[in-house]
């Protein structure tokens, strides 16, 4: 199997100066730039560039694949609305790092396939060649939506970043989980695809959240309503000023943080459980899982057989006045419309047969379908849906 790396950068709070695109252009000359993205994979060579100083310098969010099980994703945050020793808290082994460059707090979440095997490029992206569709390009967009749920107060991702730390084997048994934020049960697309990129156990998510069960109810427009009454004007005035003159992104972000801290909800759980104890709960999680995918599965079973048996019901109650009449048409598309309605033409020699059970005639029937067969032994597609049919 021959490499591939995919290298992505978003600019999502600002979006680039031409001067700032021509400096990356020169990097080089085959990714697809905008002002906004940055979008490379390779197949032969690799990018010159670095993807951390991209980070320091012009963008906000970034995704690297490689097909030798090598993940990873750098999302950047203006250290006001993130504090580094708040970060760190959170990314505490060797897959995740946080740091500050500037005015900017910098977190870096690493997955490497430790057993060496070539990733399967084609499950993680959904599509058959290599860059076919562009689906590559939808997981960015998408984490990076959780950057402003950090921005409004919403820890989840940084718990994530520990988890990925947990999963990656980073953190001693002993070592004590951070302040759990409530709704890891339920967590938004943004997040479920960072977990699935990074390989974090879907149990080890629902074994974490175990002692937030539920989720904090969505703020109501009368609950804002409310709150936005009690602002001082000059807040008020100054929010509005950020939003139409300075097109500051974050002025909404820092908005929804006010609000956060002003109707808290479920507070995080401090910390306390160990690591040991969290993979300790991983195999009943996993156990639960299991159970309540095998319900579901056999509920669906059983709906797609209700509804088999009355679509055939319908189908009876067709023919049943005149079986001779569908006969003839089981000959007709078996003879003239050659092999593309002999599934058709099966299901209603299958209606017959369930025809004949009912009005006690199976005997009849089976001859005739014998008949049919020595009719048309040389048409080995035929013969083969009749034997799947049990027919």
């Amino acid at each position: 199997m021959s490499e591939f790396q995919h290298y992505q950068f978003l600019a999502v709070d600002r979006p680039l100066t031409d001067e700032q695109v021509a400096e990356i252009r020169q990097l080089t000359s085959r990714a697809a730039l905008t002002r906004t993205t940055f979008v490379n994979s390779y197949q032969w060579g690799d990018f010159k560039g670095s993807g951390d100083q991209l980070m320091e310098k012009y963008y906000d969010a970034h995704l690297y694949f490689a097909n030798w099980g090598y993940r990873k994703v750098i999302l950047r945050w203006p250290a006001d609305q993130l504090p580094l020793h708040i970060a760190e808290q959170y990314c505490t082994g060797e897959s995740a790092d946080a740091r500050q460059h500037g005015g900017h707090v910098i977190i870096t979440l690493v997955s490497d396939d430790e057993d060496g095997e070539f990733d399967d490029f084609n499950d993680l992206f959904d599509f058959d060649d290599y860059g076919d569709t562009g689906r590559e390009e939808e997981w960015l967009p998408s984490i990076a939506e959780a950057r402003l749920d950090v921005a409004a107060g919403d820890m989840r991702l940084l718990y994530m970043a520990w988890l990925v730390c947990l999963n990656n084997n980073d953190l001693d048994d002993a070592d004590v989980e951070p302040a759990l934020p409530a709704g890891l049960a339920a967590l938004p697309d943004s997040l479920t695809d960072l977990a699935d990129f990074l390989r974090i156990d879907r149990d080890l998510i629902t074994a974490a959240s175990a002692p937030f069960p539920h989720v904090d109810p969505e703020p109501t427009r009368a609950m804002y309503e409310s709150w936005v009454s009690t602002l001082p004007q000059a807040d008020k005035d100054a929010t509005l000023v950020r939003l139409l003159h300075d097109d500051d992104p974050h002025a909404v972000a820092a908005l929804r943080r006010r609000f956060r801290l002003a109707h808290p909800g479920t507070p995080p759980r401090e910390a306390g459980r160990t690591v040991a104890q969290l993979r300790a709960a991983v195999p009943a999680a996993t156990a639960e899982r299991l159970a309540r995918e095998a319900q579901e599965e056999a509920e669906r079973e059983e709906a797609e057989r209700q509804q088999a048996h009355a679509a055939q019901q319908r189908r009876l109650a067709a023919i049943q006045d005149d079986p001779e009449a569908a006969w003839i048409r089981i000959h007709e598309m078996i003879a003239y419309q050659k092999g593309r309605n002999y599934p058709a033409a099966v299901q209603l020699l299958g209606d017959l047969s369930a025809l004949a059970d009912r009005d006690g005639t199976s005997k009849a029937f089976a001859e005739r379908c014998r008949a049919l067969r020595g009719q048309h032994h040389t048409k080995k597609a035929l013969q083969h849906l009749l034997d799947a049919a049990g027919l």
